[in-house]
């Protein structure tokens, strides 16, 4: 009887680590933008926003961020992160900073 109840047991734990292992791994995005702002904040990096919610596969991830720089230069890149944890970026889209956000007179109501 005890052999029984201890089949039936390893039975079940087999069950529950099959039925965990095919659950998909989705990662926060504010840890990832967190993560990255800590290292690209020596680039220019001021701000970052990633998607909320990274799913993570047995081959990666693939998910994309909006990086606003210090000249105000907003880049979206979309990530590749393989199945060691390292990131390959991407340029996608570019906005150009270089427009003045205040007018150089002064009056930012003046045309």
């Amino acid at each position: 009887m005890r052999t029984l109840a201890l089949l039936v047991f390893i039975g079940g734990a087999a069950a529950i680590a099959i039925l965990l292992a095919r659950l998909p791994t989705v990662a926060d995005g504010h840890v990832m933008e967190a993560d990255l702002l800590g290292q690209l904040r020596k680039a220019g990096v001021v701000g970052m926003a990633c998607d909320p919610k990274i799913p993570i596969s047995r081959s990666g991830a693939v998910f994309t961020c909006v990086a606003t720089l210090d000249s105000g230069v907003t880049q979206t890149v979309e990530y590749t992160m393989d199945r060691a944890g390292g990131l390959s970026a991407n340029l996608k889209s570019s906005t150009d900073g270089t427009h003045n956000r205040i007018p150089s007179h002064g009056d930012p109501w003046a045309n």
